[in-house]
């Protein structure tokens, strides 16, 4: 019969974002300062003194690393004498320091307001391959979707962004449901990639030979005789990354063929 469904789903551009990256990122940034007290509470509730941290935090350390470069190495005594001698050393400076960090105004809140414009775009990137899930969706929950056999519902999601090939008809891609979320886990992965190379204005070219083909070294592995629905073609059905020429976006391309 030949294809049967074949569609490329594309990544939404920042522009076509809900609009409250601002608020969200000023959220974070409160919500995460709120937790300063709760944090270095509990800190001092475990490691209180510097005996403390000999025992909870020198000690065990130390034996992690004993563990680590083996007592056969040449030189395991001297160095692990000198571990010892730098970590006794900072017990206090690690009490003192750790304190004032976690004091108002300390190098806590200070890097959680250097760190909230790199969350911010992290969201961007996010909200771009998955979308928010409540007033845009991207391309991971409908592929998953269509991977699922669920025409109807995938095809409820598509917008200008994405491109309708084929759609005679649409089947569960693999022949067990379990198969679909690693699946889709390796296209949300790869397609994060994507969408920071998009934003950090690579060229097609880079992004096809330094993450398309890898990713699609990857997606392919997913698409043979023991995982593929027995009532399709697997020697014609695929799941790659690509750009559509259609809509000019990069995106996952999904295509369903039977014998």
């Amino acid at each position: 019969m030949g294809v049967i469904y074949e569609v490329h789903l594309g990544l939404l551009a920042q522009s076509e974002l809900p609009n409250t990256f601002d608020e969200v990122r000023d959220d974070w940034e409160k919500t995460f300062k709120g937790k300063r007290q709760k944090i270095i509470t509990n800190l001092k509730r475990v490691v209180p003194d510097e005996s403390a941290y000999s025992s909870k935090i020198k000690d065990r350390s130390n034996e992690g690393y004993a563990e680590f470069i083996r007592t056969d190495h040449p030189q395991f005594d001297e160095i692990m004498l000198k571990r010892e001698i730098k970590m006794d050393l900072a017990k206090s400076r690690y009490i003192q320091n750790r304190d004032n960090a976690f004091a108002a105004g300390g190098d806590f809140e200070k890097g959680v307001t250097n760190a909230k414009d790199k969350y911010r775009t992290n969201t961007v990137v996010t909200w771009m391959v998955t979308g928010d899930r409540d007033k845009i969706y991207g391309l991971v929950p409908k592929a998953r979707y269509v991977l699922e056999g669920k025409k109807a519902l995938a095809e409820e999601l598509y917008t200008s962004v994405d491109h309708l090939i084929t759609s005679t008809d649409l089947k569960p891609f693999f022949k067990r449901a379990r198969y679909v979320p690693s699946v889709v886990a390796s296209i949300n992965k790869w397609m994060t990639q994507v969408a920071y190379a998009v934003l950090a204005g690579w060229s097609d070219s880079d992004i096809q030979n330094k993450i398309a083909t890898k990713g699609n070294a990857e997606l392919a592995d997913y698409v043979n005789d023991k995982m593929v629905n027995p009532d399709l073609d697997v020697a014609n059905c695929s799941i790659t990354i690509e750009k559509d020429s259609t809509t000019g976006r990069w995106g996952i391309k999904i295509v369903e063929a039977t014998l």
